[in-house]
């Protein structure tokens, strides 16, 4: 309890509220405890070392797209299959479903400035 004798867990809803709250995360998703944060950083750790033995770098790209970078990758039909929204400025945007476009535009952008062959690895979230 606390100092004035009253419980310091949550004993009901919030005024205004009736329904309990789903505490289970979204379908598709899951949470990484200590216990498995432990075992991630590991094999994280253990691949980053390995890329590196054989000259890979770490890249990353940000997890915001423009809708039509998949579009052109996929066709009009991914459209419904993305998580997309339009921003305040009017672009249609994407959360990355693959990494793969988001590096392909990487290429382009650094364009001849770019050694190749690129020897790059990433572990990126999609959606």
């Amino acid at each position: 309890g606390t100092r004035d004798g009253r419980s310091g867990g949550v004993t009901g809803p919030a005024k205004g509220f009736t329904q309990k709250i789903d505490v289970n995360p979204p379908r598709g998703t899951r949470d990484f405890a200590p216990e498995d944060m432990r075992l991630r950083n590991w094999l994280f750790g253990h691949f980053t070392e390995v890329s590196k033995l054989f000259g890979f770098e770490q890249i990353d790209a940000p997890v915001l797209e423009s809708e039509e970078l998949f579009v052109r990758k996929a066709g009009e039909e991914i459209t419904d299959q993305l998580y997309n929204f339009e921003d305040k400025g009017g672009r249609r945007m994407s959360l990355r479903p693959e990494i793969t476009p988001s590096l392909a535009r990487l290429v382009l952008q650094k364009g001849k400035g770019l050694p190749l062959p690129a020897k790059w690895w990433v572990i990126g979230q999609c959606w």
